[in-house]
């Protein structure tokens, strides 16, 4: 049996070890409510929060303070994490990673960091067709739609394999897909896929070319993909 955890004084901790799923929307600001706990309920206290900048988050989110105040009574408060940007200005391709540390003496041993993530929310729209001229065969593919801004993202299921979401930007009628893992093949490992194209009504006519980080890739191929 291992040693339990019993400190000295009051404590401060974060709520959870790793939050996912929070959603960024118009309804919360484009924010992250970070949740903090406490020991002691009696008189109030303050706890100070570090956040970890990482490329995708610096010069795009921060803290909007990094001090967090316990009213007398209260075993919970609440940290914000808020973007310093425009909306049209986050990525709605990413999946944010916000890694924290508490760093006042009052902070738990244990408890001490946390690490929330954040992305916009797609909402699914149907069943499309998706044609291949790399793979030489068409099958379908359930769709997914977000919108922000002037871009319209479309996320199609296991396009090519199963747990490989392909993010598909379109703006007015060009069409956009950065680079990203699209299937695993047993010689090389995850395969990736980046083009471009163009919209026409519910088609996206996409230039597609499938590569290895660091290996090379194939040629270029015609790949169709018509939405719901």
């Amino acid at each position: 049996m291992g040693t339990l955890y019993e400190p000295d004084a009051p404590y401060v901790a974060f709520s959870s070890p790793v939050v996912s799923g929070n959603v960024l929307s118009a309804e919360n600001d484009f924010s992250v409510l970070v949740q903090l706990v406490r020991s002691d309920l009696s008189a109030t206290t303050t706890a100070s929060v570090e956040l970890e900048m990482n490329e995708d988050i610096e010069g795009v989110f921060d803290l909007e303070s990094n001090s967090v105040a316990f009213e007398d009574g209260e075993g919970s408060a609440n940290l914000k994490i808020v973007p310093l940007v425009e909306p049209g200005q986050i990525d709605p391709t990413k999946t944010y990673v916000f890694n924290l540390t508490l760093t006042s003496d009052n902070a738990s041993e244990l408890y001490n960091k946390t690490s929330y993530r954040a992305s916009f929310r797609y909402t699914p729209i149907g069943t499309g067709t998706f044609t291949s001229v790399f793979f030489e065969d068409e099958w379908t593919v359930d769709i997914e739609k977000l919108e922000v801004g002037s871009l319209t993202l479309y996320k199609a299921k296991g396009l090519y394999e199963a747990g490989y979401d392909i993010t598909i930007v379109v703006e007015g009628e060009n069409v956009t897909v950065e680079e990203q893992a699209a299937w695993y093949s047993n010689d090389y490992g995850d395969v990736f896929v980046t083009g471009s194209g163009t919209a026409s009504g519910k088609v996206l006519t996409m230039s597609l070319e499938h590569f290895v980080p660091g290996l090379g890739g194939w040629d270029p191929e015609t790949e169709v993909l018509t939405l719901p």
